[in-house]
């Protein structure tokens, strides 16, 4: 094909159809300025008509990728061709550029997730804040008192207490998402049955690591501890992990909250174990969460997820 051939293959050639560039640019351009908000994002980069008309394409494309954004689906929803990354315009001398970066949420995200010292709870509840809880009239009180805590740096403990799938362990990972948003400290998630039995195994197998692993979670800025009760008890796991841990919690002020399907009394109960001196120890141990507790909110029967 000659070059006079090339020059006179028009677009009605491929599609069949006469297609008026000039018009279609115009189109693009009209719809740009008629997002108000991308147009606005665009007005600093100080762009002629010529500019426009002649990065339109990119433009067009920016204004796609700001307007997704904008709705955005959520982290684990993104559809882009590439995830998570938000496009933004440049102008470099003469030359109008197309850059991109990771986008807020992703960023927020990665923020999030380097403050959690432990996060024993499942992925998709990073995202969970009070926006995601039920506010109902009987969920209140305790949510009230979580509020108080986090947003008035208050330091009274919290003890929820109810059956399995009321919700209790989602209620404090959305509080602790906020802990982490407001204060930027670190929290630590933990469920009880896990992480006091791998505390116990490291005590013998690798003591270095058993005492930084402790001392870490008693000063850690919010402490979670999960499904409290279910765990194995013992003297060892009562008198060398728990208690030290509550105590040390205790003298420096830090706040810590439960989730638990018995009440203070019962803890103590179940932890009246060993010989002699075993339900003094266990009395101990209820006397140091009636105090920073103040009260128990039972949840037995309600539900915290948002309908």
């Amino acid at each position: 094909m000659t070059l006079q051939e090339v020059n006179e293959f028009s677009i009605k050639d491929i599609v069949n159809e006469e297609v008026d560039m000039k018009s279609y640019i115009n189109k693009l351009v009209k719809e740009l300025k008629d997002d108000i908000e991308v147009y606005e994002q665009l007005r600093s980069l100080n762009l002629t008509m010529g500019e426009v008309k002649d990065n339109i394409g990119k433009l067009t494309d920016y204004r796609e990728d700001y307007n997704y954004c904008k709705s955005c689906p959520g982290i684990e929803k993104c559809a882009k061709k590439t995830p998570h990354i938000s496009m933004y315009i440049v102008k470099e001398g003469n030359y109008i550029a197309t850059k991109y970066e990771p986008c807020k949420k992703i960023m927020e995200q990665i923020k999030l997730d380097s403050r959690y010292l432990v996060a024993d709870f499942p992925s998709e509840w990073r995202y969970s804040n009070f926006s995601t809880i039920d506010l109902s009239a009987n969920r209140r009180p305790v949510i009230r008192r979580i509020v108080k805590d986090i947003m008035e740096d208050k330091n009274d403990w919290v003890f929820i207490k109810g059956n399995h799938k009321v919700g209790k362990s989602f209620l404090l990972v959305a509080a602790t998402n906020e802990f982490i948003s407001k204060t930027n400290q670190q929290a630590a998630v933990i469920n009880a049955r896990t992480r006091f039995k791998e505390l116990a195994d490291l005590s013998i197998s690798n003591p270095n690591e058993f005492t930084k692993n402790l001392v870490a979670l008693s000063n850690v800025g919010l402490l979670v501890i999960d499904d409290f009760g279910d765990e194995y008890k013992s003297e060892y796991i009562r008198d060398q992990i728990l208690m030290p841990l509550l105590i040390e919690r205790e003298h420096k002020n830090k706040l810590t909250f439960f989730t638990s399907n018995y009440s203070i009394k019962e803890i103590q109960e179940l932890y009246g174990v060993g010989k002699s001196g075993g339900e003094i120890r266990a009395k101990q141990l209820a006397n140091i969460l009636e105090e920073m507790c103040g009260e128990e909110f039972d949840l037995t029967g309600a539900s915290i997820y948002r309908k």
